[in-house]
């Protein structure tokens, strides 16, 4: 185990870094959280119970939506087949909602003999897993969302449009040996030794480009691809000399080559 500053902080890696463990302190203080919102009259171990009772069919549903629902229908854009499933598993997770109240809480627990079903009651289910479930679907679909943005970085994109007087030019990444910056200008370098003049900063034409990029001076940006060698203060690409600032370290220049 992993130890840190703080001896609070060194025990809660390990529940941090494990998925069941989190997936449980969730659900933990999901469970308490709501037993003491929904207390009545300082009735605290009515409200527990109720709770623990009605737990199994928003945990259902919730697993259902986020490991079966999302990554199979929704996530693939298939939405004909997601909106009928997801309003089937609301209401069959309502239904078992409703019939854990009826049999385990007020039967058991109050004695009462109400109905079994109620439209009210029903509506009620449904909004309280529907919450649920929409709570955890947004976190579910954001954390998808930053694994592929991470897993995006550095890759290449396919194309770049690079508009240079009056016209567009369409162009590889992989095909630019170098940037040369000129105040409000970029002068791109291409391998086949044309350059393509663009109204544009040097900082906005990196923002354009990938890892594979290096600013290794503040005017010039070079492709680690095209590097052929490199000093201490030089780098070369494509047979021409380009200074290089002494906080650039050899890995961003081999970068090209892993």
């Amino acid at each position: 185990m992993m130890f840190s500053k703080g001896l609070g902080r060194t025990y809660l890696l390990p529940v941090y870094q494990n998925r069941v463990a989190k997936h449980i302190a969730f659900w933990l203080l999901y469970y308490i959280s709501f037993s003491l919102i929904w207390a009545r009259d300082g009735n605290y171990f009515a409200s527990f119970y109720l709770e623990f009772v009605l737990l199994p069919a928003r945990l259902i549903a919730a697993y259902t939506m986020l490991y079966l629902l999302i990554p199979r229908y929704l996530l693939k854009r298939n939405y004909q087949q997601f909106v009928p499933l997801y309003i089937a598993l609301l209401m069959g997770s309502a239904l078992l909602h409703c019939v854990s109240d009826y049999f385990f809480y007020q039967g058991l627990l109050l004695n009462e003999q109400g109905p079994l079903l109620t439209l009210s009651g029903l509506s009620r289910s449904v909004m309280l897993i529907n919450s649920t479930v929409l709570f955890l679907s947004a976190v579910k679909i954001f954390q998808l969302y930053l694994m592929e943005v991470e897993n995006n970085k550095g890759l290449q994109p396919e194309h770049l449009a690079l508009k240079s007087n009056r016209r567009t030019y369409i162009v590889s990444p992989s095909d630019i040996r170098y940037v040369e910056g000129m105040g409000n200008y970029a002068n791109y370098h291409m391998k086949d030794g044309r350059k393509i003049v663009v109204y544009t900063s040097i900082k906005a034409a990196l923002e354009q480009l990938s890892e594979c990029f290096v600013r290794v001076h503040r005017s010039y940006i070079v492709n680690s691809e095209h590097i052929e060698s490199f000093s201490q203060d030089c780098v070369y690409v494509g047979g021409e000399e380009i200074p290089r600032s002494k906080h650039i370290a050899d890995e961003q220049l081999l970068a090209g080559l892993v």
